[in-house]
């Protein structure tokens, strides 16, 4: 061991003076992290009550609202039948209107401009109740004619519209007040998302210090390890518990918001893996047995990748946010084509038949989604039947009549094609019913379902314009019915053009090729640029829509504009393709995005003669995407 001079300080303590520095800096860290993520946590929490307390003051709002109509309609007809019955939404509505008014008055004492409008509301209101209260003791007291006389003023119908308006006028000020709150918790989400991937990182450099120091630092670093993976693991529970106490609908919110900051991160990580991938097998000289172990632990960090990739687009399938492309479907032609997969779904136990409706009416829906909610239902039911049983697998043309449609709430009366899947198997106990669709609901046992089968096909069926029903019994099977809108003959789309029928289409570029990049993402443009130009084309990259126009209107030559669909600056990808377009007739346009949202998806559906490429994406399809687009345009 190397002795330092007197009063100095050896090589050994000076490397332990410097980890200790290092391991201070890296507990600096994760404390500031932490403390960060404290505070954006309570904020986002506020946030989430803030949403949940327009809820309440818009609903309040409509319940005074209605006390009034109730009130009306309750005077109306006992003073022009003298009936008493009549009077009963009357006396009601006239014994619950100032409570109700009162409570939502309190509910917006926060808020003063909206205070002041339902302040304002009072007299009005009070003037409304006497004139009702008017009528009534008229024709109370015998005096039916000016009974009638006193309704068929025109003073009630003022007060009534005035009524109406002011009550419109301050819900449609909730409802901005709604949009800031839910865009303000958005964003706390998204601080918390950040900071915990802060606080990761300090974690992973936290523990490289540890290695490096001594080690007897490596027993302290992985109890460490283990505290940190125990709160995580409280927190994801505690983060499921509080997805599940929501509605569906502000779930789905929320899964929109990661999905596209999740899908950058899944690019990123796909892409620079194939990168790597590569790279060593580009490799000349040996390295022994290092490439074989770096090439199985590549593979498993890919398979965790395109799991978590599976996940959010199960996600935005039950939130109703992903992009469909939907056709004419022959739900007959579909199952026929299917029976091979679902044989090899099932176990040799299950008997598989199939009912299938003759003239069945075509539907316009997405068939690779119809088919994956199909085999979705097929699983469910193999797994209810593990001893075997029979799956039916039916079709039909129905007629959803007014009744139906008042009895369910969410579904328009009209002809509908139906779906129906049923099996022999155990059944849905009584309690579970109602939560089936819910999303990460389940009755298989732990780690045997992810609960978001049926989640998701609830949301593709709804985000189709249908509708589904599940039917249930212990011990006798259970049953879910699809219903899929008619697609009118008026109403058929004209059939898509045929592909191209290539054997292997080239996916390198020609000589000069150029490809304008325009990706927000430092670490997505740059896997994105590397990606291109390994594959032979120039590339002119760009953060934003300004500068992605500045570099057009510069370039001599630009083969094909490759765009994210949201991108900072106010203008987002779908307007800077169209000036692209507008500067180079013909320019090709490929968007990518990790969460489609209103720019180039309308009700769901993927616009017309739009080209996407959705993320996370790896060079493989990138190559492909590109070279189709270009030669399409030759």
């Amino acid at each position: 061991m190397t002795q330092s001079p007197a009063g100095g300080e050896s090589a050994q303590q000076r490397r332990y003076r410097r980890a200790r520095l290092l391991l201070a800096l890296a507990f600096a860290l994760l404390l500031a992290a932490g403390l960060a993520n404290i505070l954006v946590g309570l904020r986002a929490i506020e946030s989430e009550r803030m949403v949940a307390h327009t809820y309440e003051v818009r609903e309040a709002a409509r319940q005074v609202l209605s006390d009034v109509k109730d009130a009306e309609t309750g005077e109306r007809g006992y003073v022009l039948t003298g009936v008493a019955t009549y009077l009963e939404p009357y006396d009601s509505a006239l014994a619950s209107w100032r409570p109700n008014y009162e409570a939502l008055l309190a509910r917006v004492s926060d808020n003063p401009p909206q205070h002041r409008r339902i302040e304002a509301l009072l007299p009005i209101l009070e003037s409304r109740y006497a004139e009702l209260k008017t009528a009534v003791e008229l024709r109370r007291s015998g005096r039916p004619a000016d009974a009638v006389h006193s309704i068929r003023t025109n003073r009630g119908k003022q007060l009534m519209d005035d009524i109406r308006d002011r009550v419109e006028t301050f819900r449609q000020e909730e409802l901005r007040l709604l949009g800031e709150r839910q865009s303000e918790a958005s964003a706390m989400r998204r601080w918390l998302f950040a900071l915990f991937a802060v606080s990761f990182a300090a974690a992973v450099a936290l523990a490289l210090v540890l290695a490096r120091a001594a080690q007897h630092y490596v027993a302290e670093l992985r109890a460490r390890s283990a505290e940190l993976e125990a709160e995580a693991r409280h927190r994801r529970d505690a983060e499921e518990t509080l997805r599940q106490a929501h509605k569906m609908e502000a779930v789905g919110q929320l899964t929109g918001g990661i999905a596209h900051d999740f899908n950058n991160l899944l690019t990123v990580v796909l892409g620079n893996l194939d990168l790597m991938r590569r790279r060593l097998a580009d490799q000349s000289a040996p390295l022994d047995r290092l490439p074989t172990d770096l090439g199985r632990r590549i593979d498993g960090a890919e398979q965790g990748a395109k799991s978590a990739a599976q996940l959010t687009h199960r996600l935005l399938a039950f939130s109703r946010r992903q992009a469909l492309t939907p056709a004419r479907v022959d739900l007959n032609r579909l199952i026929s084509g299917m029976s091979d997969l679902l044989a090899r779904t099932l176990s040799e136990s299950i008997h598989v038949e199939t009912v299938l409706a003759g003239g069945l009416w075509p539907t316009h829906a997405d068939e690779n989604q119809l088919e994956n909610a199909l085999l979705n239902l097929a699983i469910n039911a193999r797994d209810a039947m593990p001893e075997g049983g029979r799956l039916t697998v039916e079709t039909g043309n129905i007629l959803l009549d007014d009744a139906y449609a008042a009895r369910f709430g969410d579904v328009a009366p009209g002809q509908y094609v139906l779906l129906s899947v049923s099996d022999t198997g155990c059944g849905i106990p009584p309690a579970a019913l109602e939560r089936v669709f819910e999303p990460f609901f389940t009755t298989k046992p732990a780690g045997e379902g992810s609960g978001l089968g049926l989640a998701m096909v609830h949301g593709f069926v709804k985000q189709s314009g249908g509708h589904v029903r599940l039917y249930s019994e212990v011990g006798v099977g259970t049953t879910v019915r699809i219903y899929l809108p008619r697609l009118s003959e008026a109403e058929q789309p004209a059939s898509p053009p045929a592909a191209r029928a290539l054997a292997a289409p080239p996916e390198r570029a020609r000589p000069d090729e150029t490809i304008l990049l325009v990706e927000d993402n430092e670490s997505v443009r740059a896997f994105t640029r590397e990606a291109l130009e390994e594959l032979g084309y120039n590339v002119l990259e760009a953060a934003d829509a300004a500068s992605a126009l500045a570099l057009l209107n510069a370039a001599p030559r630009v083969d094909l504009l490759f765009t994210d669909v949201i991108l900072p600056g106010g203008v987002d990808g779908r307007q800077l393709a169209e000036r692209a377009v507008a500067s180079r007739s013909g320019l090709p346009v490929l968007y990518t995005t990790g969460y489609t949202r209103n720019a180039i998806v309308h009700h769901g559906r993927l616009d017309a003669n739009v080209q996407l490429l959705p993320k996370p994406y790896t060079r493989q399809n990138l190559a492909g995407k590109v070279r189709e687009l270009i030669d399409g345009k030759r």
